[in-house]
């Protein structure tokens, strides 16, 4: 998280303190995705270089499949913060 979306008090706004928790958890969302899309690559790779078994194949579709599932809501939330932390930034409150 970055400091405009981190509350200063932990008493403070709880809008503000609402958003950055979704803000956590939309970024451990992220990472999780990444990390999905990196084992499908790990497998597809395993695959072609060793040898591509159903086992293989199976672990690929199945972490690219969750890496979607996982990422692309993480995303539209993470923007979604962002557009809230500009509009605030923009109207001065």
């Amino acid at each position: 998280m970055n400091s405009r979306t981190e509350p200063q008090d932990p008493n403070s706004d709880p809008i503000l303190v609402k958003r950055a928790l979704i803000s956590n958890w939309a970024k451990r969302a992220s990472n999780l995705g990444y990390i999905l899309f990196a084992f499908s690559m790990l497998a597809v790779i395993w695959g072609v270089v060793v040898e591509f078994t159903p086992a293989a194949s199976g672990v690929a579709t199945i972490t690219l499949i969750g890496g979607c599932v996982v990422l692309a809501p993480a995303i539209l939330v993470q923007y979604s913060v962002k557009a809230a932390v500009r509009e605030e930034r923009e109207n001065g409150l």
